[in-house]
């Protein structure tokens, strides 16, 4: 599976609401910048991981294919994972330091991506999603993919459906339409 790997305040700072947010919550910016990259993500059919400079923390999942790094230096995290990594060419790095990362990630085989044509899917996503449509009221939510799906019900359980369904009445009837407590 192809990855593609974030240097994420290299993206944030090009994305004037996030790096305003940035200065004065740390955390919301953090987790607004999740929430952007997650459906890009998810359609990209990529495994994405976001590296955060910050205090060294266990490695989190989010939702979808994205899977969030927080080390004291991101950039020294990417190249020294890249140099591991078994097949570099499948990874694409995203940054917009050249010098740091880009290069020399390419000489290990890897493709880099510049931030500013994530920052460009970004808001092309946002100004979509802010456009008013023409029967807005009409419209329904997008349905989650399995992936979604997958995800929610691991996170949260099945709940009550699914025990009611191995009972075979998972609408309280006998398969007749009556209710079989009356």
């Amino acid at each position: 599976m192809s990855e593609r790997w974030v240097d994420a305040f290299n993206v944030i700072h090009r994305l004037p609401r996030l790096a305003a947010l940035l200065e004065t919550n740390p955390g919301e910016c953090r987790a607004r910048f999740l929430e952007a990259l997650a459906p890009l993500a998810l359609r990209s059919r990529e495994q994405w991981t976001v590296v955060f400079d910050g205090p060294q923390r266990a490695v989190e999942r989010a939702p979808g294919r994205l899977c969030v790094v927080t080390a004291p230096d991101a950039d020294g995290w990417i190249l020294a994972a890249l140099a591991r990594h078994p097949q570099p060419g499948e990874v694409t790095i995203v940054t917009s330091d050249e010098r740091d990362i880009g290069g020399p990630a390419r000489a290990r085989g890897a493709r880099v991506m510049a931030a500013d044509e994530l920052v460009a899917a970004l808001e092309r996503r946002r100004r979509r999603r802010e456009a008013p449509s023409a029967d807005a009221a009409a419209e329904k939510p997008e349905a989650p993919n399995e992936e979604e799906v997958r995800y929610w019900l691991e996170r949260f359980g099945a709940g009550d459906a699914d025990r009611a369904d191995s009972r075979g009445d998972a609408d309280g009837a006998d398969g007749d339409g009556t209710d079989a407590t009356s």
